[in-house]
């Protein structure tokens, strides 16, 4: 297991290697889509059902609760959010762009490599379990869009279950559970698909960095950043303390909690017309600030 400056730093690498390609037209902007598409419908989900499939279920119980406490955590903060805008008199659009990216980490896509880098795969399975929390907090969140700017829950409903890696959980659980054999080439063929998630996932961040037009609403957006960098993963301290986890638990938590915000809430900024380049900049913004913020805060603790 890496040291969290050591596993950050190469994390890192791979963003500014896929910048770098970027910027020397060895790769455009245009295929982050393809690379996206082959993380999440193919990469991700095998890495997520290889760790179920292989995990000792008998710690069930002691992370089966790590979804409340990012629910718990996205839901305050989202709450704070809501308030100080809300007394600034921000345009309903408007803030809700930027209450959607301080609700939500990114616990999968920036979240797994950073924890499966520091703790292995005993980490990993207790990131997958916090990362529940992001599928229940986007059908909440989707469905009090609706409430508010008009659409439909059945949209909603269908994107959630056509995300591959609920299924990969699923599937993991139940073959797991079961004790189904995979048999040695699907194994094989698997673990090399899985492999190639992490690489993929960092180059194609580094693809769709930028830096454009930042500079406009900083101080809003570099506020949601606070929120998520510093305030988020202190309220998971405490969280975390108060339900009694134990010292693995306990720092997946703070890390999954520290994330920057999740690229998912994008979709949901575009799909409902908000002001979506806030909520772009606050991801740009948090996520170029969490180089030194999560080395920090878990060097602290």
């Amino acid at each position: 297991m890496a040291s969290v400056e050591t596993t950050i730093i190469a994390i890192f690498v791979m963003v500014f290697l896929g910048y770098t390609l970027k910027k020397i037209d060895l790769l455009k902007e245009t295929d982050v889509d393809t690379l996206n598409k082959i993380v999440i419908n193919v990469a991700l989900p095998s890495m997520v059902f290889i760790t179920i499939y292989k995990t000792d279920f008998s710690i069930l119980q002691q992370i089966a609760t790590l979804p409340l406490v990012g629910i718990i955590v996205g839901s305050l903060c989202g709450i704070f959010m809501y308030l100080v805008f809300t007394l600034k008199k921000f345009p309903e659009k408007k803030k809700w762009a930027l209450i959607l990216p301080v609700c939500v980490g990114n616990t999968g896509f920036f979240g797994f490599p950073v924890t499966l880098g520091i703790f292995g795969s005993e980490g990993l399975i207790r990131a997958i379990f916090y990362d529940v929390s992001t599928l229940i907090m986007f059908l909440s969140l989707s469905a009090i869009l609706m409430f508010k700017f008009g659409g439909r829950i059945k949209d909603s409903l269908k994107s959630l279950f056509r995300f591959p890696s609920l299924w990969a959980v699923i599937l993991g659980i139940m073959f797991n559970f079961l004790n189904l054999p995979i048999g040695e080439i699907f194994d094989i063929s698997i673990n090399y698909l899985a492999a190639a998630t992490i690489p993929l996932i960092m180059i194609s961040l580094g693809l769709s960095l930028q830096f454009k037009g930042i500079k406009e609403d900083l101080k809003s957006t570099s506020s949601v950043a606070f929120i998520k960098l510093i305030f988020s993963p202190i309220l998971a301290i405490f969280i975390l303390g108060f339900l009694g986890f134990s010292t693995l638990e306990y720092s997946v938590g703070i890390i999954e909690a520290s994330m920057p915000c999740s690229m998912l809430m994008l979709v949901l900024a575009i799909e409902h017309d908000l002001d979506f380049k806030l909520t772009a900049n606050c991801i740009v913004i948090s996520t170029v600030f969490s180089i030194l913020t999560i080395p920090l805060l878990m060097g602290i603790l």
